[in-house]
């Protein structure tokens, strides 16, 4: 299943901009990701066919399940608890099923956790990234000798 058979088949429930451009931080250089959610038809979701996700190459669109998609709000996963609280301004499509689902529905104490961890593992890949510019190491090619025991 691709993104334009969702599409095709009129699956989608929500389309959004997402990232900085939802939250106002775009630079000239910023991509435009778009997340959304879909629901399987009968045959999909109950056969061998069920898929939780489906991106593009790229992972700038994304698409989750509605039962994938609760199942993350659940455990308040900030990428998925973005998408439901997307701003009117970058909805693309909302089909009104999805009014239903209330980020406040989802919000626990989980959020400290999930929140602070995902910005720690931030800090952390930056903190690595400055690292390999301020000090770039050679790519140097092993040879067969390299992998012996």
């Amino acid at each position: 299943m691709t993104i334009q058979t969702l599409q095709s088949r009129n699956l989608i429930l929500l389309e959004a901009i997402s990232g900085s451009r939802s939250f106002g931080l775009a630079t000239e250089n910023s991509d435009t990701d778009i997340k959304g959610v879909y629901y399987l038809q009968k045959e999909d979701f109950f056969g061998l066919n069920y898929i939780p996700q489906i991106s593009n190459e790229t992972n700038d669109i994304t698409y989750y399940e509605i039962g994938r998609l609760v199942e993350l709000l659940q455990k308040n996963n900030p990428n998925i608890l973005e998408i439901v609280a997307s701003p009117e301004d970058c909805i693309q499509y909302k089909n009104p099923l999805m009014d239903l689902l209330k980020p406040e529905d989802f919000l626990s104490k989980l959020c400290k956790d999930t929140f602070a961890g995902y910005a720690i593992s931030q800090i952390k890949k930056a903190k690595g990234l400055n690292k390999k510019i301020l000090n770039p190491i050679e790519k140097e090619r092993k040879s067969i000798l390299d992998f012996r025991k």
